[in-house]
C-alpha cells in the first residue's frame, strides 16, 4: 500500500545532500516499503507494516534513533500493538490484548497504564476501541461509553458513541442516532455551543440536531461534520481560513456553518490539521484551505498562497480509485493507496 506525505517533515526518509528536507511541497511517497498505515506526529511518523509499529523523525540526538525503527510493547503477554496514538512527547498504545501503554519517545522507556474501564463479570466486556489526545488521553469503548481516562465522562442518557476525534483541547464525539456532542476548552469557538465556555462533560450540538452526521473530524482549534447528504459545516477559529470561510471579518465561529466546498459536488470525508482542513468529494477529488505553510496542502496553482475558501488540490498522477483513507494531523497530509 504505498503512503503518500505533503508538509512538515522531521524524519531522515525525506533527505537530500544538504539534510533532511523539512517541508515536502507536494504529495510523495513515503521511501518505506509495506506500509499499511501511518500516524503523524508533530516532528515523526508512526509507520504501520501489519501489527508491527515503526517510528522515525527528529527523536534523538543520535541519528541512528531517527531513521524507522520498530518499537514494541516491552512485555509478550501484553500482545503487539493495536492503535498507536501520536502526542507531541509520548505515543498511546493499545495493544492487541486491550492494555493501554505510553511510549515516552524522547527516552525510548514505557510505562503501562493502570486499567481503569471497569470489568463487571456479569456484563458484556468493556474495552477500548479507539483513542485520540485532547490534553487528556480520551478513550471510547465498544459499548459507546467515552472516558477522558481514567475518568467515565458523564453520559447522555441512551446515547452510545461511535466515533471521537480531538483538536488540542477538545473533543467531537458522534453517537449512533447521527447527533453530534462536544466537551473540553471552548475558548475558539471549537466546540460548536455558540459560546466559548469549557464543558467537562459530553454536550449536544444544538446546531447539528434534526441532521445524521456520518463523520466528524478535529484538529487545532476547529471540528468538522460531515452529513450523511453530502453537506459539510465547521466551526471554531478560522484565523488562517481553515474553515473554507473567506471573510476575515470573524476569527471566530462558534456555531457550525454550512459551506459550499463545491456546488456540483458533495462531501465523502473532512480531515483537519492545524490551521488546515482538507475534504474528499464524490468525484474523487481533494479540496483543502488554510494555511500552506509547510505544504500541508500540497502543490496549488498558482497564486492561491494560503486559500482562506477550499481550492481544488493537485494531486498529481494520484488514481482517485486507489485511495483507501486519507488523514491530516499536526503539519501534515497522508493519503494510503491501494487495489481493491
Amino acid at each position: 500500500m504505498p503512503v503518500y506525505y505533503t508538509g512538515f517533515n522531521a524524519s531522515p526518509l525525506f533527505s537530500d545532500q544538504d539534510g533532511i528536507t523539512t517541508s515536502i511541497s507536494r504529495l510523495t511517497e513515503i521511501p518505506f516499503s509495506e506500509i499499511t498505515n501511518i500516524e503523524i506526529g508533530w516532528n515523526y511518523f508512526l509507520l504501520w507494516r501489519g501489527t508491527k509499529l515503526y517510528i522515525t523523525g527528529k527523536i534523538s540526538e543520535n541519528n541512528e534513533r531517527n531513521g524507522p525503527h520498530l518499537i514494541q510493547v516491552p512485555q509478550e503477554s501484553s500482545g503487539s500493538c493495536k492503535i498507536a496514538i501520536a502526542g507531541r512527547d509520548s505515543v498511546i498504545i493499545l495493544s492487541t490484548l486491550n492494555e493501554i501503554w505510553k511510549y515516552k519517545i524522547y527516552d525510548g522507556s514505557w510505562q503501562k497504564v493502570t486499567p481503569f474501564i471497569p470489568n463487571n463479570d456479569n456484563l458484556q466486556t468493556e474495552y477500548a476501541i479507539k483513542m485520540s489526545q485532547a490534553g487528556c488521553t480520551v478513550v471510547l469503548t465498544n459499548l459507546g461509553r467515552v472516558f477522558n481516562a481514567p475518568v467515565l465522562a458523564e453520559m447522555p442518557k441512551r446515547v452510545k458513541f461511535v466515533d471521537i476525534a480531538s483538536g488540542f483541547d477538545h473533543t467531537i464525539l458522534l453517537a449512533e442516532n447521527g447527533d453530534v456532542y462536544s466537551m473540553g476548552m471552548g475558548t475558539r469557538g471549537q466546540l460548536g455551543h455558540n459560546d466559548l465556555e469549557d464543558y467537562d462533560n459530553p454536550r449536544l450540538i444544538e446546531a447539528l440536531a434534526g441532521l445524521k452526521v456520518a463523520q466528524i473530524s478535529a484538529g487545532g482549534w476547529h471540528s468538522a461534520a460531515v452529513t450523511d447528504q453530502g453537506d459539510l459545516y465547521t466551526w471554531g477559529w478560522n484565523t488562517n481560513g481553515e474553515l473554507g470561510i473567506e471573510s476575515e471579518d470573524t476569527k471566530v465561529h462558534a456555531v457550525p456553518i454550512l459551506i459550499n466546498v463545491n456546488e456540483e459536488m458533495n462531501v465523502m470525508s473532512v480531515e483537519c490539521g492545524n490551521s488546515f482542513t482538507i475534504c474528499l468529494t464524490d468525484d474523487g477529488s481533494f479540496w483543502g484551505c488554510g494555511t500552506n505553510k509547510y505544504g500541508q496542502l500540497g502543490k496549488l496553482h498558482q497564486g492561491s498562497g494560503n486559500p482562506r475558501n477550499f481550492v481544488r488540490l493537485d494531486t498529481g498522477a494520484l488514481d482517485p480509485k486507489t485511495v483507501r483513507r486519507f488523514k491530516c494531523h499536526e503539519w501534515g497530509t497522508a493519503i494510503t493507496t491501494g487495489m481493491e
